[in-house]
């Protein structure tokens, strides 16, 4: 539990001084490689992969989070790729994310080819293939205990169906708004309707997105994004409901 807490504290450390490191031969490594200046986004993502699959003891958990910890902090490329890889095989073969785990060593091993970014649009090949892999198990484990939660409801009436789905989608829209962590991407919230710099007229609303392959997506946007004064549109039209506990 120690070694969590000093690792959490050096996680905060860094990604407080995250602009000011430089890579060894000196340049401003995070000026030319944008995935590199989010490297902050990673290592909260590789904190909830630990929390999330290493239940069996808090001794595996600790390792999982050194394992990614000192991954997450690399410059994006073949080394930090060939160690992700070793994290991932060692801790996510008989998870949910073992799919995401196969791909990495698919691309480290040379099966498939890998190329280097082009600045400033793209990241380094498998970076954000992994990422993207990582937040769809994400999402889809948000979806499921949703639903859950809510599957012991009686169907017969059409009220009951409709509450179904409403909790369903209120709980979806309330966790990746307002949980501590975001459930999705990992990443610290402020726990109410106004994050930090944003004022109460334009606090952050969400709104669900389901892509053509299936994936949901959670967007968020502006209060003052309103909808267009339709006939008898609703007011205040991005007031958004809570889920249980979950407010904000």
């Amino acid at each position: 539990m120690l070694f969590k807490s000093l690792l959490y504290l050096s996680f905060i450390m860094f990604t407080a001084n995250l602009f000011g490191v430089t890579n060894t031969s000196g340049s401003w490594k995070g000026k030319e490689d944008k995935c590199y200046n989010h490297n902050n986004k990673l290592l909260s993502l590789l904190n909830l992969l630990c929390n999330s699959t290493q239940n069996s003891s808090i001794t595996v958990r600790d390792a999982c989070y050194g394992c990614f910890f000192r991954v997450g902090v690399l410059t994006p490329g073949p080394t930090l790729l060939n160690q992700l890889s070793q994290c991932a095989s060692l801790y996510l073969s008989n998870t949910s994310y073992a799919g995401c785990a196969t791909q990495l060593a698919s691309l480290v091993s040379g099966v498939r080819p890998t190329t280097s970014p082009t600045f400033p649009h793209q990241c380094y090949t498998g970076y954000c293939e992994f990422v993207r892999c990582v937040r769809r198990i994400n999402a889809n484990v948000l979806v499921d205990n949703c639903l859950l939660e809510n599957i012991a409801r009686n169907l017969s009436t059409q009220q009951d169906r409709v509450s179904f789905y409403t909790n369903i989608t209120s709980c979806i829209l309330a966790r990746s708004r307002c949980n501590a962590y975001n459930p999705i991407t990992g990443e610290l919230q402020p726990g109410n309707k106004y994050p930090h710099g944003v004022s109460s007229q334009t606090f952050l609303a969400n709104a669900l997105q389901i892509t053509a392959s299936g994936d949901l997506r959670v967007i968020s946007f502006s209060q003052k994004v309103g909808v267009s004064n339709l006939f008898c549109s609703a007011q205040p039209t991005l007031d958004q409901a809570g889920y249980g506990v979950t407010t904000c």
